[in-house]
């Protein structure tokens, strides 16, 4: 008997693909490859070379951020923070990466969606199934848009739950926005099998880090803005934002400080009065509860609240961290 699978041709390529699309392939968009140096709108069709070292060796960089109404939201810090990345490990900046701005404008014509996710991934490249970063054919580069999806309302009004992670904080590459996210997966995979919303760890030093894709800052009763030190976690980019619009909640007396600085764990529960997450997606999402623990009234409190409103304002306003594409 004859085994049930096809043989792919270029010449039954396009029937055969037919059979390959997904429910999930509908929040899907366009992508941009420097393999084909052309857009794609048809997700069952995209695919990475998979001897290109990004795929089977995790050997790359990417960033991700957001699109609302048509205007890009941080685009310069995005890139520059990807620009660092592949110069940390030693990746050149494909050509594709300085025409950013023409393909994202492209790919928002052809998406015809106001907001949205961009992912740009930069690869080593392909060329070989083995570790030896030279054996390529020079760098790649990919951009996909994903239709944007954000926590319902009631989620910012309610409040979410975080566990502390078992699973210790990356050390060597934590400032570097690497491909290679076994550990982030396992810190997801911790929380959701904890029935918790989110997890954050700590690093060997018994300080504060982050999420695997979010950063985490508190509120100490004193009336402190905290996050993380920056020589200990990825500087990210909505954080970044957060700690410079908190500066406002210190002129209208809401907070004392704001800074970035070491939050050992030990007492850390007893100490705050609020604390939050933020990541690209949803800005900053409030925390309510924290290893079973309440923490403040068990409701989101006003500097998580302000800092929201404050930084939804910028990305729905005019100002000079937004770049239009239409």
């Amino acid at each position: 008997m004859a085994a049930p699978w096809n043989l792919i041709t270029p010449e039954n390529f396009i029937n055969e693909s037919i059979s390959w699309k997904k429910e999930h392939h509908k929040n899907y968009l366009v992508m941009f490859s420097s393999v084909w140096n052309g857009f794609s709108t048809h997700p069952e069709l995209w695919a990475l070379p998979p001897d290109d070292h990004m795929v089977h060796r995790g050997d790359g960089v990417f960033e991700s951020f957001k699109c609302v109404g048509g205007k890009v939201y941080c685009l310069d810090l995005h890139l520059e923070r990807l620009k660092a990345s592949a110069a940390a490990l030693g990746i050149k900046l494909p050509q594709a990466f300085y025409q950013t701005l023409p393909i994202l404008k492209e790919a928002y014509r052809l998406g015809n969606f106001q907001d949205f996710v961009i992912r740009i991934c930069i690869s080593r490249g392909p060329g070989s199934f083995n570790v030896n970063p030279y054996d390529t054919l020079g760098p790649e580069y990919y951009l996909i848009t994903l239709k944007l999806k954000t926590p319902p309302e009631e989620i910012y009004q309610k409040g979410i739950s975080i566990v502390t992670s078992p699973v210790p904080a990356k050390s060597e590459f934590r400032s570097i926005k690497s491909c290679d996210y076994l550990h982030n997966v396992l810190v997801k995979k911790y929380a959701l099998d904890q029935g918790a919303d989110y997890a954050v760890s700590f690093d060997r030093d018994g300080f504060l880090t982050e999420g695997p894709t979010e950063n985490i800052a508190i509120v100490t009763k004193e009336g402190e803005l905290l996050a993380p030190s920056w020589e200990r976690i990825l500087k990210g980019v909505t954080l970044t934002r957060v700690m410079d619009l908190a500066n406002k909640l210190i002129e209208e007396g809401l907070l004392k400080s704001a800074a970035n600085k070491d939050i050992p764990r030990e007492g850390l529960l007893d100490r705050v009065s609020e604390v939050f997450l933020t990541t690209t997606s949803f800005d900053v999402l409030p925390v309510v509860s924290w290893d079973g623990k309440k923490i403040g009234q068990g409701v989101p409190g006003p500097v998580a609240k302000s800092l929201l409103f404050a930084i939804q304002a910028e990305i729905n306003g005019s100002g000079p961290y937004l770049t239009p594409l239409g």
